[in-house]
């Protein structure tokens, strides 16, 4: 690109340059011409009208030619003009020794005392009639154009030498001036291939605030953002991985015990009392297989279908849920309480109910017998809040920030014992993101645990 830039200005630099030299030498010359076509008009009229003086102070018919033009002869020195006396077709007189026959009857003017002048390669001529009675004598001024072309043609050669000189100065202030202009666009070239070659730190620098400091900025930005949008692809993608990995791995202990006690009832000799154990086991897995898929349909079931809101009482919501859960809540010895302060909270009833079951399921795997977990509804300034604390084992600060990952668990043998798939936090997190909420976590280990759910004021 610099190159086309570089080549074509100097060609149409050069052209238009050389064509004003040209032109103007032309222009001078036709000045020049003109010039000299005026004295020598000036001249052959002096001349003419000089001789026609002395040719009448004579008298008589009879004229000594060299004589009447001895004196014109002698005031011009140059050898650049000459003289030509005519009569009739009649060469009388010519000061010059290459003496030139003209056809008079073409070359001189028409009518007596009209003059014409014309040019014939480097000579100029000026042809004119003498007045009545000696209107049959022609005198030609010739002026020799050589010396003034010479010099012309020396003034055109230092035009153009002087332009050739200038043409490569500008042509090096030309370059100069590229180089500068297109050092932020091979900045640019050097950054992209460093960006597409992996290394997605490469900025430009920011200089000044004309354009291409705005270029620059707008290229910084995009490839900013890029690199954001390929660490979230990363992140996204090493977060399909792991959900790959513990899922497989989810999978595998309850299929492994299923096919272990399936072939223990196939090929042992068992009791009855064996039997019923084993199917039990059986059924306990499948219930866990069961509730795994359950969890992981409403995931997706969350991430492709549009929610209907609508307003829900919360004492209706908090009535259903406790319903729900009341009786694994009992059978563990849990105390559960329930607080609302908020009439309505708007978005889709099943969703907030099953945000609120596991969150409460959560709860009450985490306390021992004799725990307690609290549901409230309450206004937090312009903030509708959804909160479930619990006075169990709490989380480390390590795995705070973690739990919230599919199939990730604290104590990994305890949930599943207690059947937990590590899905519940994952699925309340995609239900409060729906109804534009955030969902915050605050725990201390051995304390207890609270999860927040701050809906929008118009939420409440």
């Amino acid at each position: 690109m610099k190159k086309k830039t570089f080549f074509t200005t100097q060609f149409m630099f050069l052209l238009f340059f050389n064509g004003a030299v040209l032109l103007l030498s032309v222009m001078l010359w036709k000045e020049k011409l003109e010039v000299q076509k005026e004295m020598a008009l000036s001249e052959h009229y002096m001349i003419l009208s000089s001789v026609m003086r002395d040719m009448q102070a004579e008298g008589g018919d009879g004229y000594d030619a060299a004589k009447l033009m001895e004196p014109y002869t002698r005031y011009r020195k140059d050898k650049r003009r000459a003289l030509y006396l005519y009569r009739g077709e009649q060469l009388l007189y010519s000061d010059v020794d290459d003496r030139e026959i003209f056809d008079m009857e073409k070359t001189a003017a028409a009518e007596e005392g009209m003059r014409r002048i014309r040019t014939d390669g480097l000579f100029l001529y000026v042809e004119g009639k003498f007045l009545q009675p000696w209107d049959d004598y022609i005198l030609v001024y010739r002026y020799d154009l050589r010396q003034m072309y010479e010099n012309w043609r020396k003034l055109k050669n230092t035009l153009f030498l002087g332009g050739s000189g200038c043409s490569l100065l500008l042509s090096l202030c030309l370059l100069t001036l590229l180089n500068r202009l297109f050092a932020p666009l091979q900045q640019i070239a050097a950054t992209s291939r460093s960006i597409a070659s992996g290394d997605l730190q490469g900025r430009l620098p920011e200089k000044g605030k004309d354009e291409v400091a705005a270029m620059a900025g707008s290229f910084n930005e995009m490839a900013s953002t890029i690199q954001r949008q390929i660490a979230a692809l990363q992140e996204a993608a090493e977060e399909k991985q792991r959900l790959v990995d513990n899922f497989a791995h989810e999978l595998r202990t309850p299929l492994t015990a299923i096919y272990g006690y399936g072939e223990y009832l196939q090929k042992a000799a068992v009791t009855e009392e064996d039997k019923v154990a084993c199917a039990g086991y059986i059924m306990s897995e499948c219930r866990r297989l069961s509730n795994l898929s359950r969890q992981l349909l409403e995931l997706a079931a969350l991430r492709g279908e549009d929610i209907a809101w609508e307003p829900v009482p919360v004492e209706r919501l908090m009535e259903t849920v406790e319903y729900t859960v009341r009786a694994k809540a009992e059978k563990r010895g849990i105390t559960m309480t329930f607080q609302a302060e908020l009439d309505v909270l708007k978005g889709n009833p099943e969703l907030l109910e099953s945000l609120l079951i596991n969150l409460i399921d959560n709860g009450i795997k985490a306390c021992e017998s004799g725990g307690c977990v609290q549901v409230k509804a309450y206004r937090d300034g312009e903030k509708a809040v959804l909160s479930v604390s619990d006075n169990g084992r709490g989380i480390p600060p390590e795995e705070l920030g973690r739990v919230r990952e599919a199939f990730y668990r604290v104590d990994k043998a305890r949930s599943r014992k207690e059947g937990g798939a590590g899905l519940g936090l994952s699925l309340c997190e995609q239900i409060a993101d729906i109804h534009q909420a955030v969902m915050e976590l605050d725990s201390i280990p051995q304390k207890g645990t609270t999860v927040r759910i701050a809906f929008p004021y118009e939420a409440g």
